[in-house]
């Protein structure tokens, strides 16, 4: 059981303090140990098409974050889109959208915690935990968490004007079939976000929504979006008054934090 007062804040303060170059894994590392997670990811969000993967504590790891960005599911893409933390205490029990396989490629995993960093209303990355044992993780732990991605956030856009750049080496996914499926989830809310005169994250949660709903995943509605004939698209919200429609098959890239 994790203690009742965890030290995740100081932790990754230390850190934030002493990471340099190698600061994603140490917060990866400081996040996992002081939440009694085994594993770790840190995903990016630099814009909000472009899912940039900072860290991942092992193989596992990546594939769980992979995994979820690729079906625009699970913890991770849940609590970035809705900028809140998302707690899944039992994977097995938990109601997964028709279809989709997350937990077939986390098949030692009881739980996962997932915590955004976001800027006002933009996401901008989340970290993710992955418990392959049992493990006691309260409301106070959670709230302790969120604490410390404020402060992890800071941390990385300092790090990133530094060590961040598009240059560096670190595993970015934009020209594969991730990238490619997250790329049509980002256009289809770019024209939601158009179509109905509102931010892009906010279309992003419309989206999520109503994949929620009907149990589908974020990128099926995203694709249904994107070709009009689709009738899984009819369920969407209709254009307001007066406001003039563009051709989805024109959506362009919206950007959310640069």
């Amino acid at each position: 059981m994790l203690e009742e007062s965890p030290s995740i804040v100081h932790d990754v303060s230390v850190a934030a303090a002493v990471g340099r170059r190698t600061l994603p894994q140490r917060l990866c590392a400081a996040f996992a140990r002081s939440l009694g997670a085994q594993r770790a990811a840190l995903s990016f969000l630099p814009r909000l098409e472009h899912w940039r993967l900072l860290h991942a504590t092992d193989e596992p790891a990546l594939r769980g974050e992979a995994t979820q960005f690729t079906l625009g599911d699970g913890p991770s893409v849940s609590a970035a889109l809705r900028m809140r933390p998302v707690h899944v205490p039992d994977l097995r029990s938990s109601p997964c959208r028709a279809g989709s396989p997350l937990h077939e490629g986390l098949a030692d995993v009881h739980q996962m915690l997932a915590l955004p960093m976001y800027v006002q209303r933009a996401p901008v990355g989340v970290i993710c935990l992955y418990y392959t044992g049992r493990t006691e993780v309260t409301d106070a732990h959670v709230a302790e968490g969120q604490r410390a991605a404020g402060l992890a956030l800071d941390a990385l856009l300092r790090w990133r004007a530094v060590h961040g750049s598009d240059d560096c080496d670190c595993p970015v996914w934009t020209t594969d079939t991730r990238a490619a499926r997250w790329d049509r989830i980002h256009r289809a809310a770019g024209y939601l976000a158009a179509r109905e005169e509102c931010p892009v994250a906010e279309a992003l949660a419309m989206l999520q929504a109503a994949g929620t709903r009907d149990g589908r995943s974020l990128l099926d509605v995203s694709d249904a979006l994107l070709q009009p004939r689709d009738a899984l698209g009819r369920d969407l919200p209709a254009p307001r008054p007066g406001v003039e429609v563009p051709d989805p098959s024109e959506a362009r890239t919206y950007a959310g934090v640069r």
